[in-house]
């Protein structure tokens, strides 16, 4: 991995490895564990893989995507897609599509009389980034997003933290934005 592909910020291996570590614990604190195993090879392939430099489109996860297929032929991904297209149902242990847990909420309840930056549309990533983060966030754990400016990680956070805030009172959220000008006395 190291000698082919570049990640967007520098990360160390153990912190790779403390992710995946994490999200397994995630996984198996929710369900009843049936195919470990699918739940290893989500757990890596997102904590490997999505922090992946972005060159030319979406190459870099199509070059992962073919890396993991040919190393590692135990668990078979769907032809169609890449291996970030796919999560783990435990319930069944077979890999499902992120689009089955898409719902039609923020389709069917978009006022156009408010700014489209008041909805996050779900899509596949947004759907699969929104999932990570919030059983990260439900042990306590910060997530990180990464990505050239303009990709949607604002957009996403935004999304989750307001799905978080509406459905349960546990969770509260407060925009601070910063940029380049920004210091401590501004805070």
């Amino acid at each position: 991995m190291r000698k082919t592909f570049k990640t967007i910020v520098p990360v160390v291996l153990i912190s790779q490895v403390s992710c995946i570590c994490k999200l397994l614990e995630i996984i198996m604190l929710q369900n009843e564990v049936k195919g470990l195993e699918f739940i290893f090879v989500f757990a890596t392939i997102w904590c490997m893989g999505a922090g992946l430099e972005i060159q030319e489109g979406n190459k870099s996860r199509l070059a992962f995507d073919k890396f993991w297929r040919e190393k590692f032929k135990t668990i078979k991904f769907p032809t169609k897609g890449t291996v970030f297209d796919y999560y783990v149902d435990t319930e069944h242990s077979k890999l499902m599509d992120w689009n089955n847990l898409r719902s039609d909420v923020v389709e069917n309840s978009i006022d156009t009389s408010r700014a489209i930056t008041n909805y996050t549309v779900p899509t596949s990533d947004t759907i699969a980034s929104q999932y990570i983060m919030k059983n990260f966030i439900t042990i306590g754990i910060a997530p990180m997003l990464v990505g050239n400016a303009g990709c949607g990680k604002t957009q996403i956070i935004n999304g989750l933290l307001n799905e978080l805030t509406t459905t349960t009172e546990d969770y509260k959220s407060q925009t601070v934005n910063f940029n380049f000008f920004t210091d401590s006395t501004l805070l």
